[in-house]
């Protein structure tokens, strides 16, 4: 089974430098994108998230690996990701509200109403989000569901 993975951008950061969400030695995150490039899985992508994408990813990811140390060939891997239209489904629709999602961090909003939108699994470190995620019915009943990368490895390490 293939599935559609709304990926926050803090995975991208951690799996750039090999670390988990408290700057402890963890390829979880890494090994997550890894797994999703080789086994035809894909990041969905609505207007929102594209912007949020193009110009936060790409550019803060570009500095990283330039003035932090990173794992060695992360940094190509994810521009691989980036650049492979198969890897990417994108959208351009604005995805709007969903039952109770005033409960839903400001910050990650948009991420949820992406997820909603596509009914795809949320992989983020933040576990406030996370809970927020899986504690919504409506999203639940959607197939919506947060995932920690560590535990979102089992379902891309399918092909």
């Amino acid at each position: 089974m293939k599935y559609k993975f709304i990926v926050d951008e803090n995975i991208f950061y951690c799996a750039i430098r090999g670390v988990d969400e408290y700057d402890n030695r963890d390829t979880s995150s890494a090994r997550f994108l890894a797994y999703l490039l080789k086994n035809c899985h894909k990041i969905c992508l609505d207007e929102k998230c594209n912007k949020r994408f193009e110009k936060t990813i790409q550019i803060k990811l570009g500095k990283i690996s330039k003035t932090e140390p990173v794992l060695p060939g992360i940094d190509l891997m994810i521009q691989e990701i980036v650049h492979t239209s198969e890897k990417i489904m994108r959208d351009f629709s604005n995805s709007g509200e969903f039952p109770d999602d005033e409960k839903i961090p400001r910050k990650d909003l948009y991420l949820a109403r992406c997820a909603n939108y596509f009914s795809a699994k949320v992989v983020t470190l933040d576990r406030e989000f996370r809970d927020a995620i899986n504690a919504n019915p409506f999203l639940k009943e959607r197939g919506v569901e947060a995932l920690e990368s560590k535990n979102a490895i089992k379902f891309v390490s399918e092909t």
